[in-house]
């Protein structure tokens, strides 16, 4: 058994020597609905930018008129020397009328899921890229490794963005197995 357990660790001690890359499923660990907007919500008594939405099982993107809503996103890392990243995006709750586009940005992790809103946490962030999500019921990905790379304090945070189409997706919270993931290479 010894003999076994040294064997695998050399062996497992080797191929880090060698350059073997290893990759992990990461679901996302904390998400929120954050919208920033001049709309009244709660019968027009409060903006609906101050109220917290962290803890829903549904996490909306949409960006109308006067209505902007973005998802915001916390991965912790396993360790900080990523060597690729790819953001699984799910498919959507409710199938939208057509394709929609994904943007996605990096943001800072200073933020709680519970207590988030547009008026704790700032649109702020470098765009990463965008992906063209064409059927209604599709998933895409987006390579974010620069992200990864950048990241300190074994956390990300990424802003997630729709254009013109209202998407929902699940959040942690729904308890479905169809949320943000990170293919993490490292």
């Amino acid at each position: 058994m010894k003999v076994f357990s040294v064997a695998a660790v050399l062996t497992g001690a080797l191929s880090i020597m060698a350059g073997a890359n290893s990759t992990a499923t990461l679901r996302v660990s904390r998400d929120a609905t954050v919208s920033f907007n001049g709309i009244q919500c709660a019968n027009d008594t409060v903006p609906c930018s101050s109220l917290r939405y962290g803890l829903d099982a549904k996490l909306l993107s949409f960006r109308g008129n006067r209505d902007y809503e973005r998802i915001l996103l916390g991965f912790d890392l396993p360790i900080n020397q990523a060597k690729r990243c790819i953001l699984h995006v799910p498919p959507p709750i409710e199938p939208t009328s057509g394709g929609y586009a994904v943007t996605v940005s990096v943001t800072d992790d200073f933020w709680d899921e519970q207590s988030v809103s547009g008026y704790t946490k700032k649109i702020d962030g470098s765009q990463l890229g965008s992906v063209n999500v064409t059927h209604a019921g599709g998933a895409g990905s987006l390579d974010i490794s620069d992200a990864c790379i950048k990241a300190k304090n074994y956390k990300l945070s990424l802003w997630v963005d729709t254009q013109d189409a209202m998407v929902s997706f699940n959040s942690l919270q729904s308890g479905s197995p169809h949320v943000f993931t990170l293919g993490f290479t490292f």
